[in-house]
């Protein structure tokens, strides 16, 4: 039983992939839990798979800041950020956008990227440290080009973020936060599984971040709290979800987590063949559990 158990663990986690360098809605809740009023608003502004309020406050709320006054402390640091932009550079004399975001990207390299850590994917702490991953980084790009009018774009790979840019024409640019020389590879490029990510996906990304964190340190409990969160944001990744199942099967309450998957199966269908075989492996923990108890 405890090498079912490991293999089924095992299984699970190994595809769950994180941004970072090597990154119909879904009904569960999180009512169960604590949070105060600036944590409510997001996860009462998400419940509807659409963020309205403005992504740098999101994205502050979600890496942990939960006070209005610290909230804007760091509003600060972005405002600081567009300032020194707006009086080292030209960029106010540029209409391009791809030329405005080549700007923004070469400061923000030069002066405020002082490193590459691929677990750094807290949005505060890069704006304190300037340090950062893929998601992080790829947060304060999209934060400061939506200043300067640029409509840009978070392009989602398995494992990884990169930025995209276009003017009026076709053309595109690309900018990738993680490699020294600032290129796309082109197997990232090229990828069969690239999509253009919603606000609220990001969001999400940094949930499952915590998520993740959580469950290594073995705090299983917040970090189910954050698969839900980062669900709630993102119904249709299945990242979340393997989490989910591993904390509870940690824990050894495998009628929550067969519940849960149940639920989602029947939302997600097409997740059937992938999650076939935890899928029967819970079920049989479940049928086991109740014929013991029925002995007794």
């Amino acid at each position: 039983m405890k090498n079912a158990l490991l293999l089924l663990q095992l299984c699970l986690l190994s595809f769950v992939i994180f941004p970072g360098c090597q990154a119909t809605q879904q009904t569960n809740t999180v009512h169960h839990f604590t949070y105060n009023d600036i944590e409510m608003s997001l996860l009462q502004d998400i419940t509807d798979n659409h963020l309205d309020m403005p992504l740098d406050r999101a994205c502050l709320i979600a890496s942990g800041v939960h006070n209005n006054k610290k909230i804007q402390s760091y509003q600060k640091k972005i405002d600081l950020l567009i300032s020194r932009i707006a009086k080292e550079t030209n960029i106010n004399t540029i209409d391009n956008p791809i030329e405005k975001a080549q700007i923004i990207f070469g400061w923000l390299k030069e002066n405020a990227s002082e490193g590459t850590y691929n677990d750094c994917y807290d949005f505060k702490d890069t704006l304190n440290t300037k340090v950062g991953n893929c998601l992080s980084y790829a947060i304060r790009f999209t934060i400061l080009c939506r200043h300067y009018s640029i409509d840009i774009k978070n392009i989602l790979i398995p494992g990884h973020i990169y930025n995209s840019v276009s003017d009026t024409t076709t053309h595109e640019q690309l900018f990738e936060h993680t490699h020294s020389d600032g290129i796309v590879k082109k197997k990232d490029r090229y990828h069969p599984k690239k999509k253009i990510m919603k606000d609220i996906e990001l969001v999400g990304e940094i949930f499952l971040y915590k998520a993740r964190n959580y469950n290594i340190n073995a705090d299983y409990d917040t970090s189910v709290k954050f698969c839900e969160q980062a669900m709630m944001c993102n119904p249709d990744d299945n990242r979340p979800m393997i989490l989910l199942l591993d904390n509870y099967i940690t824990k050894k309450e495998y009628e929550v987590a067969f519940l849960h998957l149940d639920k989602f199966l029947e939302q997600h269908p097409t997740e059937r063949n992938f999650f076939n075989k935890t899928y029967m492996l819970l079920k049989n923990l479940c049928d086991k559990k109740d014929r013991k108890q029925l002995v007794y």
